[in-house]
């Protein structure tokens, strides 16, 4: 594995900063374009991925993957996984897109689609197709760029640890929170604004929003460099 005595030379003289978190990627690599949120920019990018999502950035991914993952079954005592799950599509329709569709409408009611029981069906549908189009986003805009200059073998060490420098934690967070709460208290304690229930235009205009958040080149990088370098231990 690339970097590790590196790691934990850091580990060791690395202050706690909040939860768990001993290792900071952004103060260890100031020179990095790391945003100070880093953590939360990743996890949100990768908190309900799967081996196909994976995929979209390289043919090696497997189930054996080393990204941290929300439970799809939340009444599991682990609510997030060690490794982003196959996610095996049905085939009874054309297109991919009514496939998803079909998928996520197949899951309600039973919770277990890794959102918990709070989310109305056309806040699931959302869900899903934002993460994907945010996979795409990431690959079409920042991922070209890390390919070109990729971090080093140390910063992706840093990055991977995600035991140490606030990613699962961050993942872990989203997952408490799905499972007591509500899409609409879940986006209004990332960005302190409040959110209505997807039942209207209005409401949607706000949420469009608040999804916006994630789209910016600064998080596209976050995102793009973490999945390149969680790819080199593929």
């Amino acid at each position: 594995m690339i970097g590790y005595v590196f790691l934990l030379a850091i580990c060791l003289v690395a202050k706690p900063t909040s939860g768990t978190m001993t290792l900071n990627c952004q103060k260890a690599f100031p020179t990095s374009t790391l945003t100070k949120n880093y953590n939360e920019t990743i996890a949100h990018a990768i908190h309900s991925m799967t081996v196909a999502g994976l995929r979209v950035f390289s043919p090696k991914a497997s189930a054996n993957n080393f990204v941290p993952t929300v439970n799809q079954d939340l009444s599991q005592e682990q609510t997030v996984l060690d490794h982003a799950p196959e996610h095996v599509l049905g085939h009874d329709f054309s297109t991919l897109t009514m496939n998803i569709i079909d998928n996520i409408l197949s899951t309600l009611g039973n919770s277990m689609d890794g959102l918990g029981p709070h989310w109305s069906p056309v806040e699931r549908v959302t869900h899903v197709f934002h993460m994907w189009d945010l996979w795409y986003r990431i690959k079409e805009s920042a991922w070209p760029r890390v390919q070109k200059t990729p971090p080093t073998d140390e910063m992706c060490t840093c990055l991977a640890s995600v035991e140490f420098n606030g990613i699962k934690d961050a993942v872990q967070w989203v997952a408490n929170h799905y499972k007591t709460g509500t899409p609409t208290s879940y986006l209004l304690t990332l960005l302190n604004q409040p959110i209505p229930k997807l039942t209207d235009a209005f409401a949607w205009s706000v949420w469009k929003q608040r999804l916006m958040h994630y789209y910016t080149p600064e998080a596209l990088q976050d995102a793009a460099m973490y999945l390149h370098c969680v790819s080199q231990f593929w």
